[in-house]
């Protein structure tokens, strides 16, 4: 089975285009606290991304010169195996550098005065305590902390070869479990069993991790589109929608299924047909140069005429996926992200009878 790796290259590659993304915004510099883009920008990743708060790690990416990555001891030594393109640093607190360290690595790079990038907007979060952000400002009295969220996007929007050849490993392990899982799927059996079943056949099928399992069965239930699995027996004539998603290289996917407990009449069948048609149809018009909300208005045109009416309660009608299960761009009707080759989406159309 073909294993794909990020080279050193790939990621000097991305360090690369960000330093000139760095430069046109007029920045100093970017500190990166964030799981998925120190992945990105540096190969380091842990084992539990985001269930834990100990131990934060920084990379610091200056306008020039090789970035910093910044990690407790206890992750050290796997990051001078496994982290790309930067000199690895370390620090002795569980909880993280004081802001005169941070302060430290900042001076020599470069990154004590002038305008520094945070990921403080749009779906992006800082991976370290706000009281020490706090203090950090307080620090360097003459740096001006301001969001980068618009720049990391930009990039990490467009996926490369590599890119699209794990999150599609992903996909096929999701596409894999969910048809071996709705085969096995009968009365009887609980949400549990389902949700278990979902990430065995996950694992069989290619994924490096199970991801999530999102399950929803029985009348009353149908409206709990996040719902997780419970003690719910399965009965015949139910109605299950399961949503999953895996990883593979640390790529997700990220999609649902749905189909029937026992036999499957014949309006069901219409009516997945139906859904199935207005996917295919909107998907006919997403190429570049469209914006997202131009998708986002053709799905809600194409619901109508199908008989249906587009359902914004989750928020919006389909997203990208990358190093996160839900990236940047939204397929909602104000996203004017405008699309691009390389950018990944998916669907997660919703509709309501009229």
């Amino acid at each position: 089975m073909t294993h794909y790796i990020f080279t050193e290259e790939d990621i000097r590659g991305r360090v690369a285009i960000c330093q000139q993304k760095i430069d046109d915004h007029g920045f100093q510099g970017l500190i990166l606290s964030s799981e998925s883009n120190l992945n990105y920008y540096s190969h380091f990743f842990t084992h539990a991304p985001w269930s834990t708060f100990s131990r934060p790690a920084f990379l610091f990416i200056p306008r020039q010169g090789k970035p910093v990555l910044y990690v407790h001891v206890f992750h050290a030594p796997d990051a001078d195996v496994i982290a790309k393109g930067c000199d690895v640093r370390r620090f002795d607190s569980l909880y993280g550098p004081t802001a005169a360290q941070i302060e430290d690595v900042m001076h020599q790079l470069g990154m004590t005065t002038g305008t520094i990038g945070l990921e403080k907007g749009y779906e992006q979060r800082i991976g370290f305590e706000v009281s020490r952000y706090e203090a950090l400002q307080a620090h360097v009295s003459n740096v001006t902390f301001a969001d980068a969220s618009s720049l990391i996007w930009s990039q990490r929007m467009i996926k490369s070869s590599k890119e699209v050849a794990c999150i599609r490993k992903a996909c096929e392990a999701t596409s894999y479990a969910l048809d071996k899982t709705f085969a096995a799927m009968e009365e009887g059996m609980t949400e549990w069993d389902v949700s278990r079943m979902m990430q065995t056949f996950m694992l069989e099928g290619g994924a490096d991790y199970p991801g999530f399992v999102i399950i929803t069965s029985g009348e009353g239930n149908y409206d709990r589109i996040s719902k997780t699995a419970t003690d719910r027996v399965l009965r015949d004539g139910d109605f299950v929608f399961v949503d999953a998603g895996a990883r593979y290289h640390r790529y997700w996917s990220d999609f649902c299924r749905t189909g029937v407990v026992g036999a499957v009449s014949g309006k069901r069948q219409e009516y997945q047909q139906k859904i199935h048609d207005v996917t295919m149809r909107t998907a006919e018009i997403m190429r570049p140069g469209i914006p997202a909300a131009e998708v986002a208005n053709a799905c809600n045109k194409e619901m109508e005429r199908a008989g249906f009416r587009a359902n914004f309660e989750c928020g919006r009608l389909g997203h990208g996926m990358g190093l996160m299960s839900t990236e940047p761009p939204s397929i909602t009707l104000d996203d004017d992200t405008i699309l691009e080759s390389g950018m990944i989406i998916n669907s997660t159309f919703a509709s309501k009878k009229r």
